[in-house]
């Protein structure tokens, strides 16, 4: 086969060879381009457009990964929710918030606080020291603005973590 093909090449003319020469030389390039480029490009072209949400839900587990941490850090006593209404209390004393509570209810695992007339930057750094110490979670919150700058009153409802959802996460 060898043999045949060079006798073909000896008998073509200087322009012929040019020819076949170019033609192979463009055929080598474009099956580089299909079995090599192509595929690595699109496949880049690929990753570029997932890779914002792979980014997103990295720092989403990122996130969840710290706050089961925290919440791992916390001591278990805080089970009983009369001892979470004597730990609110506590905290709420300790933050300068006592002259501000109208009222501290709970009934089963919801608690119902009523502030008036509060700092917001102080209820609002109370909320969150609060919530870690206790593993509470905002269901449901108002703020209204009173006079002055900075003065709210503030009606919040807040949950205990159900026993069962603790069950499962240990």
């Amino acid at each position: 086969m060898l043999e045949t093909f060079l006798q073909r090449w000896q008998l073509m003319t200087a322009r012929e060879r040019r020819i076949v020469i170019a033609g192979v030389s463009l055929l080598v390039i474009v099956l580089a381009w299909l079995i090599l480029f192509e595929p690595a490009w699109i496949g880049r072209r690929q990753v570029q457009g997932e890779l914002p949400t792979l980014r997103a839900q990295l720092a989403q587990m990122e996130q969840l990964a710290g706050e089961a941490r925290r919440l791992d850090a916390v001591p278990a006593g805080t089970d009983s929710p009369q001892a979470v209404k004597t730990q609110l209390e506590q905290s709420i004393e300790s933050a300068g918030l006592k002259p501000a509570l109208a009222q501290l209810s709970h009934s089963g695992n919801l608690f119902d606080l009523r502030f008036k007339s509060v700092s917001y930057a102080t209820w609002l750094a109370w909320l969150d020291s609060a919530a870690r110490a206790t593993r509470l979670r905002v269901v449901d919150a108002a703020v209204t603005r009173e006079t002055g700058i900075g003065v709210v009153s503030v009606r919040l409802a807040l949950e205990m973590p159900r026993r069962e959802a603790r069950a499962e996460g240990r």
